[in-house]
């Protein structure tokens, strides 16, 4: 469970009431139980324990978040783990990716979660979503086009969408250092560089001469490398 509770006492609130969250722009229902609701998040507590609108018909609009994250959120709510298929890319001795999902999609989806949980202040969720987007970019060995293309699209989203003091930026631009040579050049990587005056700013302090792959011990989150 997501609670820290005893399971014996976690499991009470199963006999109350639930909550409708209306998630993304076409309101897409989904039902989740008041009282884990707001036992893990402060700030989704004070949408449904308040003497508003919201609060004495139990509903939650959610426009701007995705269907995705939160089916992802509600697993994680209920069992304190969440799965995205193929999460874990599969890595050979002569450390080449063999997946058969994407694993920069993956990557992604882990920090989606990063973001939301941020958003609603769910430390716990956030601390687990950090640590399996570490797990999994340590074992992802960079170097074709594909992966290129993918590692800018995992540093533009969390550029976008992770505040600038957040270590995993910090850690992001280190790893891009790291694989410059395989960005370089590149449209989508020049674009970054154009509409990025942060990660630029991250990538620039790192550029010091030839690097070692960065280590994601300095990001909240993370896990040692393996």
């Amino acid at each position: 469970m997501a609670s820290t509770s005893s399971a014996k006492h976690s499991l009470k609130f199963l006999f109350d009431r639930t909550v409708t969250l209306y998630v993304g722009p076409h309101r897409k229902r989904m039902e989740i139980h008041k009282k884990l609701l707001a036992s893990i998040s402060p700030e989704l507590n004070k949408h449904v324990n308040n003497d508003m609108k919201e609060g004495i018909e139990g509903i939650i609009y959610l426009p701007d978040d995705e269907e995705e994250v939160l089916t992802l959120f509600t697993e994680w709510a209920y069992t304190g783990e969440y799965s995205y298929e193929d999460d874990k890319p599969v890595v050979t001795p002569q450390e080449s990716t063999q997946s058969k999902q994407n694993p920069w999609q993956n990557l992604r989806m882990h920090l989606r979660l990063y973001v939301f949980s941020d958003k609603f202040n769910i430390s716990t969720l956030k601390k687990f979503a950090g640590s399996k987007f570490h797990e999994n970019i340590n074992l992802i060995a960079p170097h074709t086009d594909e992966d290129a293309v993918g590692l800018v699209m995992v540093i533009k989203f969390a550029f976008d969408n992770i505040p600038d003091s957040d270590l995993t930026l910090k850690f992001l631009g280190q790893y891009a250092s790291w694989k410059l040579a395989l960005l370089r050049g590149r449209e989508e990587f020049n674009q970054l560089i154009l509409t990025q005056t942060a990660f630029v700013k991250e990538l620039l302090v790192n550029l010091t001469g030839p690097l070692p792959r960065p280590l994601p011990n300095c990001a909240e989150g993370a896990v040692d490398a393996v």
